[in-house]
């Protein structure tokens, strides 16, 4: 069943497992409430009280947006495992960032802060 921000906006009864349903798969795509009432064209106020008012609807809701992080995670995984280099380089640039990150940092002698000196004749004073 599909309902419309103009159903919700005009004060007609909302059932809220028919709304959460139809938002559902946006969630599992990691869309915000936001995003996924945009999409499905449903008011986001209701629902977003509704989340507030709801733990179990806010840990599933959480659940439902992390399923892409999951899978992306474990795909990840998969391609290190089959001895991607790419992937674990990748990997460890982002989880043991001080060792293996890509960073540039600017510092003076021996690693000490930068001394900045300004030429006062460019100011005119």
């Amino acid at each position: 069943m599909w309902y419309n921000m103009m159903y919700m906006a005009q004060g007609i009864p909302r059932d809220k497992e028919k709304v959460i349903g139809a938002l559902e798969p946006y969630f599992k795509q990691g869309c915000s409430v936001n995003k996924a009432c945009g999409y499905a064209g449903i008011a986001q106020s209701t629902v977003q009280t509704w989340i507030d008012a709801d733990d179990d609807l806010r840990l599933k809701v959480t659940a439902w947006r992390n399923e892409p992080n999951t899978l992306a995670r474990t795909n990840w995984i998969a391609k290190m495992a089959e001895g991607d280099f790419q992937a674990s380089e990748k990997w460890l640039s982002k989880k043991e960032k001080d060792e293996f990150s890509d960073r540039n940092e600017l510092t003076g002698a021996d690693g000490e802060k930068l001394k900045i000196t300004f030429d006062q004749s460019l100011t005119g004073e």
